[in-house]
């Protein structure tokens, strides 16, 4: 391998000589042959070699397909690399050889290794062609690779390496250069590099201005002109959205001062101090960021995740503390009506709990209206948490969801049919729901015949089947023709309906008595979906975390590393029927995690303490610490780690417990910067196929578990039990690595805005709940005070805060202090403990404090922390 990489043709065929010592079926010798008969020009051997080893190859492939899709990946590179260098032999004298064997291998995993793998002999094998400039663009992207990917760079100045070559390719190698010296550290030579590119390339001078600005090297005037000479220069999504990314990031102050003013003054002073110290032109700065983001989204897709949710906060921030609202609302609504409806369907949800601010509404709403024309199948779920709204005090979301239903029927008398029918499919599953009591028998067909498609022919209906794959939009990243050709139809996959669920419902048995529904879809099959209700909770919980977790997702799939290691959430979709009940979409082949611990329990001879038995020890115990590591742990030793043991094939197992911490991982993290408590083991299912787990019911959010009368004193579930499922390594192999990759990806500076603006959807929505008693004519702004605050704890934590830990018993006289009583009791709680911590000293106290004895036996005995 070394000899072809060198091209040095003179040893590979020493090493392919020297018969004793290789073996002929190793692939890396096949390639080397190969190679070395396409130097001589060979073409009798060469197509004889590139046949055999094809055979081999595929024969492997198929062998190892039977096993895994993984397994088999590595020999399907092969084919990909050998079916390449056949096109190639072919094709030596047509143009844009380069571009389509790069264009075949962006289709590849986008890790460094796989892609390594193809590109290192494409790049000898075209040099070798005398094909200078097709070889010089695939080293280029191989550098590209390596530069993304964090990997040493072996790249020479472009003047020299690249002379000879195209004008296009050469600037595209300066350009590349730049960007390698800028993520090297060295960052003073690639600004003066990119300075001098600017006056020829117009990219060159984006990148400058940009780092430049990041740097604070550059006056707002300079910055502003450079960036609207690049934004002139190239007329592209990037130019647009850096632009009002730096005029985002002056805004951001003006706010913050605007927001102190009307804390600090009088209403009638506000205006004018606001005025006189304003270093910008506030209408200005307000209107341009928001039109820069929106002429962004017109000219490409990359960014359109980033951009709504950011506007979104932004408008939301701007009307708060009055920053030219009226300006900015008029600017919004003009350039707003310009995006087409598909874009604005990928935060609908957020569009909806926003809709009703008294500034926002017309805008908005006419958005809705738009996306439900459109889209009449997916926006009707989202649109029946408005119609069914069961707050007596809030008529205004009835209101509203009458109001958009209403006018969308009166241009399309369909879709009123289709929106009235899903108001009252709905509503029957709302009453199916709340269905309760301690003996329940259910008779689908008779008491709600319409659900089963018996009633009358007025009330037949046909409705989306509400999966997450159904309600989500796939949007590819799209600009120029592309984009504005697009069809948002082609966004979503074949559309699946329903005419009538099954007759056989499942109650089950805890407390809320959720049933189990099952739609027949238009395919065939069925799909079954859990129709809850919650007399103390809040579905809309639930929703917006799987719509934060899809968030976190689509940012783990950006990143490289995370990327290689397969990370991402298993969501499912919830569809909100009212405050108080919904659709959960069911994720099969799941299994409580205390009912599998349990399950294992039972092989067992020995038998083990029941949890009343054990409540007693600890109420009777004055040490709960010593209680816990004495008489309950020796009682309960670790027993997850044989359940992976019943995999008869070794690789199943392995691949099993890999995902299983991997997906613990991630959950863990995930659960920390949201706060979410009461993870006892039914709240966390097992995917008995995969190995994955699959949280559930995220009522306990965002410290909720601090403030309870039993706080909970650690950050995540951590438990024995899922220490030792992880294998011999424990919480230093592969869960370690991936808590370490999933905090990094979060706290990226350009993600967490993002995240960020996903969370700021609760401040539009009540969704958390007041501790202390408030007057019902400050509840509103109280609400939104609070979320505000529980959004600052997010970012602290997205800095490097760590807010976990035993707690810290306060005084117990009555000293004076200079803090107030609610600080006081907070801060027995161990808030803040930690600032600006690394992410690898963040994650190994998160870990240290969720595998801390004594912080797991003051837990509350039902969260059962000795499993």
């Amino acid at each position: 391998e070394a000899a072809w990489q060198l091209s040095s043709w003179d040893r590979l065929t020493e090493a392919l000589q020297a018969q004793d010592q290789i073996d002929t079926k190793d692939f890396q010798v096949q390639l080397g042959d190969i190679l070395l008969q396409l130097h001589e020009r060979n073409e009798v051997k060469l197509q004889q070699r590139l046949q055999e080893t094809t055979v081999e190859v595929a024969h492997a492939a198929s062998l190892a397909a039977q096993d895994s899709y993984t397994r088999a990946y590595q020999h399907l590179l092969r084919l990909h690399l050998l079916s390449d260098l056949h096109w190639l032999t072919q094709k030596q004298q047509e143009p844009g050889i380069a571009q389509n064997l790069l264009t075949r291998c962006d289709m590849s995993r986008p890790s460094f290794g796989a892609r390594q793998a193809l590109l290192g002999p494409l790049k000898v094998a075209l040099q070798d062609m005398n094909l200078r400039d097709e070889a010089k663009a695939v080293e280029l992207a191989f550098s590209r690779l390596c530069r993304k990917h964090g990997e040493p760079v072996a790249m020479e100045h472009p003047d020299t390496s690249f002379q000879g070559t195209s004008n296009e390719l050469r600037a595209s190698a300066q350009l590349e250069w730049g960007k390698i010296l800028y993520a090297s550290g060295a960052k003073h030579d690639a600004l003066r590099h990119m300075l001098q590119l600017s006056s020829s390339c117009p990219r060159a001078q984006l990148l400058g201005a940009r780092w430049a600005a990041d740097a604070s090297l550059l006056l707002p005037r300079v910055a502003e002109a450079e960036f609207q000479q690049a934004k002139e220069r190239l007329n592209n999504e990037a130019a647009f959205f850096h632009h009002a990314s730096y005029l985002d990031y002056l805004l951001k102050s003006q706010i913050s001062e605007a927001a102190r003013s009307m804390s600090q003054s009088a209403p009638a002073v506000k205006k004018l101090r606001t005025a006189a110290h304003a270093p910008f032109d506030r209408k200005n700065l307000v209107t341009f960021t928001f039109r820069g983001y929106l002429q962004a989204l017109q000219r490409g897709t990359k960014r359109l995740h980033f951009i709504l949710n950011r506007l979104l906060q932004l408008a939301w921030e701007c009307c708060e503390v009055d920053v030219q609202k009226q300006d900015m609302v008029a600017e919004f609504q003009q350039e707003a009506a310009k995006i087409p409806p598909w874009m604005w369907y990928s935060v609908l949800s957020q569009l909806i709990s926003r809709a009703l601010h008294p500034d926002l509404k017309k805008t908005f709403t006419d958005i809705i209206k738009n996306v439900t024309k459109e889209y009449p199948q997916q926006a009707a779920w989202h649109l029946v948490q408005l119609l069914n709204s069961t707050n007596p005090d809030d008529r205004s979301h009835r209101e509203l969801g009458q109001d958009i239903v209403s006018d969308v029927g009166r241009q399309k008398h369909d879709l009123h049919i289709l929106l009235t029918t899903r108001r009252k499919i709905a509503e029957d599953f709302g009453k199916l729901a709340s269905t309760t009591g301690e003996s329940i028998s259910i008779h689908f067909a008779r008491d709600f015949p319409r659900l089963v498609g018996n009633g009358t022919q007025a009330e037949k209906w046909q409705v989306l089947v509400p999966l997450q794959s159904q309600m989500t939009a796939t949007i590819p990243r799209l600009d120029g023709s592309a984009l504005r050709d697009a069809n948002g139809n082609h966004f979503f996959p074949d559309v699946i309906l329903s005419t009538r669920c099954l007759e056989q419902v499942e109650v089950f048995r805890s407390k809320e008595k959720p049933k189990k529904v099952i739609f027949l879809g238009s395919d065939g099959r069925q799909y079954p979906f859990l129709c809850k209700a919650e007399k103390r909770g809040d579905l809309r919980k639930d929703s917006r975390l799987m719509e934060f977790a899809a968030m976190v997702n689509q940012l783990l799939a950006k990143s490289p590393d995370a990327n290689r290691r397969n990370l991402a959430v298993r969501t499912f979709h919830v569809v909100i029927i009212s405050e108080k009940c919904g659709l959960l979409e069911w994720v099969p082949n799941t299994k409580g995690l205390r009912h599998v611990i349990d399950d294992l329990w039972k092989t067992r001879k020995h038998a083990r303490p029941s949890l009343p038995q054990i409540k007693d020890m600890f109420d009777r115990s004055k040490d709960p610490y010593e209680t816990f590591t004495k008489q309950v742990l020796p009682r309960h030793p670790p027993v997850l780690h044989k359940w992976f043991l019943k995999c008869g094939d070794p690789s199943v197992w392995f691949a099993k417990r890999v995902l299983f911490s991997q997906s613990q991982a991630l959950w863990s993290m995930l659960g920390y910067l949201v706060g979410l408590g009461d993870r006892h083991g039914e709240n966390i299912l097992l995917d008995t196929d995969s190995g994955r787990l699959v949280h559930v019911d995220f009522d306990c959010l965002f410290g909720k578990g601090l403030l309870l009368e039993r706080p909970e004193m650690v950050p995540f579930r951590l438990t024995q039990n899922c220490v030792a499922a992880m294998g011999i390594t424990g919480v230093e192999g592969i869960y370690r690595q991936c808590c370490e990759v999933t905090m990094e990806v979060l706290r990226d500076r350009g993600n967490t805005q993002t995240l960020l603006s996903v969370l700021h959807v609760f401040v539009a929505d009540p969704l958390l709940e007041i501790t202390k008693k408030v007057a019902a004519s400050e509840l509103a702004e109280h609400r939104v005070q609070t979320a505000r605050y529980t959004i600052s704890e997010v970012e602290k934590k997205l800095n490097g805060m760590l807010n976990v830990g035993a707690a810290v018993e306060p005084s117990k006289d009555n000293r004076e202090s200079v803090l107030s009583k609610d600080e006081r009791k907070q801060s027995a709680l161990g808030r803040d403990r930690g600032v600006g911590l690394s992410v690898k000293g963040q994650v190994d106290e998160l870990i240290k404090a969720a595998t801390c004895k004594r912080n797991l036996s003051e837990m509350y005995v039902g969260w059962q922390p000795w499993l």
